[in-house]
């Protein structure tokens, strides 16, 4: 992950894993919205403490305006009785963070920290002495007689970094770590399920942009962001059904009926009920509006897990989880299901029973997203 200090020498580890730990407050920075959670222990167990989120009046798309944006919403969850203690984990806006892949063999004598960042001075977009870089997965396979490593960086730009940092010293917050996204939703989906030595896609699905990643217990195989999201789809229902109105009917529409003229349409086959004409039509073209966006995203999924059978050997895909805003599309879980034939489960963390949430006086607005708030919430910090 991106640590805004620097490393601990082995004395001040050892002190470390004496200092009590607690769960930080997660926050998730996005373009048009930010997300802020934190869990506590109780006697049933892991609980969600707090949820909160916010949609911002205008992108924070640079360091320009996210001082004026995001300042007052900062210093407002660190005052927030939802939250205790002041320590965060932060993921900053996707556009602040730069991903890529390395690969290289390693010899006897070689420094592996040496070669990774002469490696990635190749593909980051400015030079490696204003970065700060992170590798968060490093996977080794033994290859005639050397290792073979894959390695997946994160970098971002130190100026960058200072400058969150000073917003959230500002705001009464002391930033721990800033977080890669990848790392915050498998920590997340670990505590959910049972983790697979077998490669599976694991996306969260937001507004107008989507994570997907395949990835395995130990190993980061591919990640990527795509510019897709629901967003367009709510947007063309409202387009083509005018009495919809406000935006939120649209999004009841989508979740409702979204894919399930397909399914609708096997029932009837088998069951030999029709439905009324005007009832199946709207069915219809709901669906004709909805599939071919979705056909998009399970393009990318085909790409990456075609990029993976490239590079590892006869990679055995086990399921597909998508987190985010998956859940308000109706039948996205059967749809994805038959075209990717994989196992596939949409999940809703905060509606999980594994947390034993209790969402009274928790702000879970309609489509908020906090997946990878709770991920990043959920990496232990010591305290005080």
């Amino acid at each position: 992950m991106l640590k805004p200090a620097c490393w601990c020498s082995l004395s001040e580890n050892d002190l470390m894993l004496k200092l009590k730990s607690t769960y930080p407050i997660g926050i998730d920075i996005q373009n048009k919205h930010i997300y802020a959670a934190q869990f506590k222990k109780s006697r049933k167990g892991l609980v969600v403490g707090g949820l909160w989120h916010k949609e911002l009046d205008c992108e924070v798309d640079n360091l320009d305006n996210a001082n004026d944006i995001l300042s007052p919403l900062l210093k407002e969850i660190a005052r927030s009785n939802q939250f205790r203690g002041k320590k965060v984990i932060v993921h900053p806006p996707f556009q602040e963070i730069f991903t890529f892949p390395i690969r290289f063999r390693i010899s006897e004598g070689d420094d592996v920290e040496e070669l990774i960042v002469n490696e990635s001075k190749k593909f980051m977009p400015f030079p490696i002495e204003e970065a700060v870089i992170d590798y968060p997965s490093i996977s080794s396979v033994p290859l005639g007689g050397v290792h073979q490593y894959t390695v997946t960086v994160v970098a971002s730009r130190k100026d960058h970094i200072e400058h969150y940092l000073y917003m959230l010293k500002k705001a009464g917050l002391s930033a721990e770590i800033f977080d890669f996204s990848v790392s915050a939703l498998l920590r997340l989906h670990h505590v959910l399920f049972t983790p697979s030595e077998n490669p599976i896609v694991l996306g969260n699905i937001g507004r107008n942009g989507s994570l997907l990643s395949i990835v395995t217990q130990e190993d980061i195989l591919a990640q990527r962001m795509i510019s897709w999201g629901i967003q367009p789809l709510v947007d063309k229902l409202r387009d083509n059904f005018e009495h919809l109105g406000e935006e939120h009917k649209a999004k009841m529409l989508l979740t409702n009926y979204g894919l399930r003229y397909e399914d609708s349409i096997k029932a009837k086959k088998k069951s030999k009920i029709s439905e009324k004409a005007e009832m199946d039509s709207m069915h219809k073209v709901i669906y004709q509006l909805v599939a071919p966006h979705i056909e998009e995203l399970i393009h990318e999924c085909h790409q990456l897990m075609a990029y993976v059978r490239s590079e590892t050997e006869n990679p055995k895909f086990k399921a597909v989880y998508m987190y985010g805003l998956a859940n308000m599309i109706g039948n996205l879980e059967g749809f994805m299901q038959n075209r990717l034939q994989l196992p596939t489960k949409l999940v809703n963390p905060i509606r999980e029973n594994r947390f034993q949430n209790n969402m009274k006086n928790m702000d879970i607005s309609d489509g908020a997203d906090f997946t990878l708030a709770l991920g990043l919430a959920m990496r232990k910090v010591t305290w005080p």
